[in-house]
């Protein structure tokens, strides 16, 4: 199902989104460290003992948990209806409708509100908010 968000309510869940975001980004950085790790492992000579077997298959179940996270946040801004447009900078675009024309409202962590939004008619450049429109936010 599609929603469409007022910004006073896309504005009222943003500290979710962040959270949201803030896991998947953490759940990358982490499965980052445990590829390496494994790696490291895997060209140790020992690779085929049992400590390396048993470190290795420790690493794994690490990282099979932080892709289980990192699957419940993303499948949890999904059901919102949020789309993650950027993981790196944290930056997703959510559903609404400004002065009757359906648009992508943008957002990334560390921004304070939503303050842009962009055109779903192949124009991506990012527009501000009009003032009448932000006043809504409120």
């Amino acid at each position: 199902m599609f929603k469409l968000f007022t910004i006073a309510e896309a504005t009222r869940l943003l500290p979710v989104i962040e959270g949201h975001v803030a896991t998947l980004q953490g759940a990358s950085r982490d499965a980052e460290k445990l590829k390496q790790r494994l790696a490291v492992i895997d060209k140790q000579p020992n690779a085929g003992r049992t400590a390396g077997r048993i470190e290795s298959q420790n690493l794994m179940q690490e990282l099979s948990f932080v892709a289980s996270c990192a699957f419940d946040a993303k499948a949890e801004l999904d059901r919102l209806g949020v789309e993650l447009t950027d993981l790196a900078g944290g930056a997703v675009a959510i559903p609404a409708s400004v002065a009757g024309e359906g648009v992508a409202l943008t957002w990334a962590r560390g921004q304070d509100e939503i303050t842009h939004y962009r055109r779903l008619t192949g124009d991506a450049d990012p527009h501000p908010l009009p003032s009448d429109v932000r006043v809504q936010q409120a």
